[in-house]
């Protein structure tokens, strides 16, 4: 599998413009809507693969309930653009991994990127960095931004009987929303869509 991944994600890039590229794969409705009226900001995610004697897993946070954004729900680790720290969007993902969780850039190895989605209702376009995890990572949480790590495995995400669907009203507007029930943890919003993009590309 994790060869298939490799070249499944083989020569893709961080798009040039995020922002361009998913207003043209929205419809016109919600761009004109939505996302030509708020102040959009660039965000990078960790999509990280570690394998495990049972397989591959995907490596996912709960974040703390003190959290302005998202409090208490499922995410990758990840965050902010910040031009001062960042020269690109793949330092973001890495530097945001490593406040979060403890994941030294030594420690991973970059092999791919997600197309980026939108985060309602904090204007964020999110570029996903896909990258695998040493085995003997142990992750640390940051206890100001993390309350639990856990990890999902990869064949229970790409089997489409476990991905949920339904339609939310947002700002007016009806949106395609996803969902995974795991044990304990319902992954929802961003963070799924950001999963069923990058098993979708796999299985094609």
């Amino acid at each position: 599998m994790l060869n298939k991944i490799r070249e499944s994600y083989y020569g893709t890039q961080p798009s040039n413009d995020p922002v361009l590229e998913v207003m043209n794969r929205l419809p016109e409705h919600i761009v004109k809507d939505y996302l030509q009226k708020i102040n959009l900001k660039h965000a990078g995610v960790l999509l990280g693969l570690q394998q495990s004697a049972s397989g591959i897993n995907i490596i996912l946070t709960k974040r703390t309930t003190k959290l302005k954004n998202h409090a208490g729900e499922i995410s990758f680790p990840g965050g902010s653009y910040d031009g001062f720290q960042d020269k690109n969007i793949i330092e973001t993902a890495i530097r945001e991994a490593n406040e979060e969780i403890g994941l030294a850039q030594t420690s991973s190895e970059i092999i791919g990127f997600v197309p980026p989605q939108i985060s309602l209702g904090t204007g964020f376009i999110v570029t996903p960095v896909i990258a695998f995890v040493e085995d003997d990572f142990s992750p640390v949480p940051n206890p100001d931004e993390v309350e639990e790590i856990f990890q999902v495995p990869l064949d229970f995400l790409m089997d489409q009987v476990n991905l949920e669907h339904q339609h939310k009203v947002f700002d007016e507007i009806k949106w395609s929303v996803y969902s995974y029930s795991y044990e304990q943890y319902y992954i929802w919003g961003l963070t799924a869509q950001i999963i069923r993009k990058f098993c979708n590309l796999i299985n094609r």
